[in-house]
């Protein structure tokens, strides 16, 4: 027992001149008790609930209760306060008892005076052991490793604060529970085997576990007595994870390695020896046995023009005066051409003189960087020949860039400029609402473009065209581009033009054709209202604008050298088509004339609507091809009948057989269903009367008379009207039963319905092969011997007056179906 700390005592006792004796006995035995004697529990209970008391000594037999009975007392309020029972009344039964209430020790009171230093011993003995235990307790609590200990049952018998942190579990809740029960997913896995075996061996176990549920790793230490089991644990989920990540970055670093052309020297000083990896060799194209290992090796290598430079890099870094090495060179490789290699390394020993004997380091392929730093520096000249001021902003307005055309127009030199504040930006803050600038800076706005007034360095009073754009690497903001131009004397010249443009408005502005003056890049400074009224533009649109924005064959280079070989006053004359704001285009005649004025070249362009003339022009190239196909058609079919009739004539007349007169009637037939095919095509062609409400089936039925065809039959199954021109709807059914009658095995049957949107007639003939059926609309085109080839050129001549669609298919059980959609249709409520 600790012999320094007091030993507070609670003595209960009914007898006070007992209790009194026995407090003197204790304090005289040990000089740490100090002892506080109460007759009742009621006063000890008082005494508890204010006094932090080391151990209880009570009595058996008390007034009104017995000592059992204030053991469950303390045991429920105070919890494992050392409570030793010293009673007269000593029996087994009473033992056993107190033993269950979880007494810490019992003794049975004698006579004399000895058994007061019994009793200071078990005192002595019961707070030892206590204090030990909390000891032990608050240092498992300390610990930063977790901590539980298991049974000889695998039961829990204490888990610190840490471990049930770890856990996710109540230590109160898996107290006197097994492990396999709080955690069956241990059951069978490497932790169970473990366990059992440092139990069974007596030996320690180290390992590592993950534990999916929790999705942690554990390092475990497990230390077995002969009673129970001590685990030290704690998460190493963290660790684990930054060990796969360096594996992987590992593996990423090798395989970059493998994969990138870097090399590694190593270089002896003292006999200039060095020995360079298959990276090094491999960068320049040799295997490694080609290299002899030596500085020579290196140095013969380096191109001439950079062995100079080289070595007053690498000298200072040999005598100590640098902590590295790194050059930019070009080394010739093993084909003959130059590569650009980062050559970076240092000495890592010298002799006790500081001379240095070693020195490591690394080749670096960078042409294709060293390439590309030479285009950033293309670009930057670029940007510095560019006639317009080019810089950028930091977020508080000020230069960290500037071109050449803005340092020019500053007097100043960009090392000058590059921190300063910004006369622009302060110009357009002044100037807004708000800060704008700002804005672009948080990206709450994606671009700020405007015209400002301001004073320049060698202008006061300067107009000013700018467009700031906010820059953003990765999400973040990096800077605002500033594109800006002194457009002061183009607005003077865009003045000079306006007065310009007011006396020439009383030449154009009233002309019913379209004018537009523009100047010799195409650009637009004026145009007459008929223009804009009739491309849909408002003139401020048009104005500023190239022509080759609504000239939509104009290359922009052809037309630009055509205006610059007009001579002054000199007209060139083109068609061309016009782009409209709305999208569609119009056919134009124009006619542009080469004007001076005030000594400036202009062109004053005047367009006319040449929509009729073209529409005009194609109607009667359309006819000619109608005429041209119907001669080829007619000049073909028309001999087949004729050849019949000459034919037949004459051996009517050689032989005296009459009989041959009607094949002369057959082609006479022939020819003249030919010629009033060929007759309704040209006359009618694709053209309608006026339309009314016509029935389907009056219609049909009105055809069907008209066709001579015995063995057809009409089927109708409609009742629907549509709007149609009846007679040529009647031409388009006769051709259909005509059609079908006559590439069908008799008895025929037509059918004519409706459908949604327009209506179909099928028949039950053979049908119309797929491969066909794109042709059957021909002029001329006919896979029978008695048609003429025009019947379905009229339907579709007949559908297109209408703005029907027509499309030929199979029936559903066979024949040739016609469909005809785009139609405008009533049906019938009878």
């Amino acid at each position: 027992m600790d012999t320094s700390s007091p030993v507070r005592v609670l003595h209960v006792d009914d007898e006070p001149d007992f209790a009194e004796l026995a407090g003197s006995f204790l304090e005289r035995s040990d000089g740490r008790f100090d002892v506080t004697a109460v007759t009742t529990v009621a006063d000890a209970v008082e005494l508890l609930d204010s006094t932090r008391v080391d151990c209880v000594v009570s009595d058996y037999d008390m007034p009104g209760t017995n000592g059992i009975e204030f053991l469950k007392t303390v045991r429920e309020r105070y919890g494992d306060v050392p409570f030793l029972l010293f009673t007269g009344r000593g029996s087994e039964e009473v033992a056993s008892e107190a033993i269950s209430a979880g007494v810490d020790d019992y003794l049975r009171k004698e006579s004399g005076t000895d058994q007061f230093s019994v009793l200071a011993n078990r005192i002595g003995n019961v707070v030892s052991r206590a204090r030990a235990e909390r000891r032990l307790e608050a240092h498992l609590g300390r610990m930063t490793d977790a901590f539980y200990a298991l049974d000889e049952e695998w039961r829990f018998t204490y888990v610190n604060e840490r471990g049930a942190e770890i856990l996710e579990r109540d230590p109160d809740a898996i107290l006197g529970d097994t492990v396999w029960e709080s955690f069956p997913e241990t059951v069978g896995s490497e932790l169970e085997h473990a366990y059992r075996e440092a139990m069974e061996t007596g030996k320690p176990r180290e390992f590592e576990f993950r534990y999916a549920p929790l999705e942690t790793d554990f390092e475990v230490h497990a230390y077995p007595s002969e009673t129970d089991l001590s685990v030290y644990f704690r998460d190493v989920t963290e660790r684990k994870e930054r060990e796969r990540e360096l594996e992987e970055a590992s593996e990423r670093l090798a395989l970059a390695l493998d994969g990138a052309d870097v090399g590694v020297w190593d270089w002896d000083l003292r006999t200039d020896e060095v020995t360079f990896d298959e990276g090094w060799t491999a960068m320049l194209g040799y295997e490694l046995a080609e290299i002899d290992a030596d500085l020579d090796a290196w140095e013969e290598r380096v191109h001439p023009d950079d062995i100079d430079a080289v070595w007053d890099v690498l000298e200072p870094h040999l005598a100590g005066e640098t902590d590295a090495y790194e050059c930019d060179h070009r080394m010739r490789t093993k084909s003959g051409d130059w590569k650009w290699i980062r050559d970076r390394g240092r000495v890592v020993e010298r002799d006790e003189n500081g001379a240095p004997r070693r020195a490591v380091g690394i080749h670096i392929d960078v042409t294709d960087r060293t390439e590309r730093e030479r285009d950033l520096e293309r670009y930057r000249r670029m940007v510095d020949a560019m006639p317009e001021s080019v810089c950028l902003y930091d977020a508080e307005g000020r230069f960290v860039f500037v071109n050449d055309y803005l340092t020019e127009g500053y007097g100043s030199s960009g090392d000058e400029l590059v921190g300063s504040e910004s006369v622009l930006v302060d110009r357009i803050r002044e100037e807004s609402e708000g800060d704008p600038f700002a804005a672009l800076v948080s990206g709450d706005r994606d671009v700020l473009a405007d015209t400002i007034r301001m004073d320049l360095p060698n202008r006061t009073d300067a107009i000013v065209d700018y467009r700031l754009t906010p820059l953003f690497v990765d999400g973040e903001f990096d800077a605002v581009l500033c594109i800006a131009r002194d457009v002061t004397e183009a607005r003077r010249r865009e003045r000079r033009l306006e007065r310009t443009s007011a006396r020439l408005e009383a030449l154009f502005e009233r002309s019913p054709d379209m004018m537009e003056i523009h100047d010799l890049d195409g650009t637009i400074v004026e145009a007459n209202r008929s223009m804009c009224n009739e491309l849909g533009y408002e003139p401020e649109a048009l104005v500023g604008t190239s022509v080759s924005a609504i000239d939509v064959e104009m290359d922009a280079a052809d037309a630009s050298k055509r205006w610059e070989g007009l001579g002054v006053d000199e007209t060139a004359r083109i068609e061309t088509s016009y782009r409209r704001a709305d999208g569609s285009t119009l056919p134009v005649e124009v006619h542009v004339r080469r004007i001076d004025v005030h000594g400036e070249d202009r062109f004053l362009a005047s367009s006319r609507d040449i929509t009729e003339r073209r529409a005009y022009q194609r109607r009667i190239e359309r006819e000619n091809e109608r005429l041209d196909e119907f001669a080829k058609v007619v000049s073909h079919d028309l001999r087949n009948p004729l050849n019949v009739l000459s034919g037949f004539t004459r051996l009517a007349r050689d032989t005296g057989d009459l009989s041959h007169l009607d094949r002369c009637e057959r082609a006479l037939d022939d020819m003249e269903h030919l010629i009033d095919d060929v007759l309704t095509l040209a006359r009618q062609g694709r053209t309608v009367g006026e339309s009314k409400q016509v029935g389907l089936a009056d219609v049909a039925c009105e055809a069907r008379e008209n066709v001579d065809a015995p063995e057809l039959s009409l089927d109708v199954e409609t009742s629907a009207a549509i709007r149609a021109d009846p007679g040529r709807l009647k031409q388009l059914f006769e051709n259909l039963f005509r059609n079908a009658f006559e590439h069908g095995d008799p008895p025929v049957i037509v059918t004519v319905d409706d459908l949604d949107g327009g209506f179909y007639v099928v028949d039950d003939g053979p049908g119309i092969p797929p491969d066909e059926r794109e042709r059957v609309f021909e002029s001329g085109y006919t896979t029978s011997g008695s048609g003429t080839g025009f019947g379905l050129a009229i339907v579709e001549g007949v559908a297109e007056a209408h703005g029907w669609d027509v499309a030929v298919d199979a029936g559903e059980e066979g024949g040739a179906r016609f469909t005809f959609t785009g139609v405008e249709s009533r049906v019938d409520d009878r």
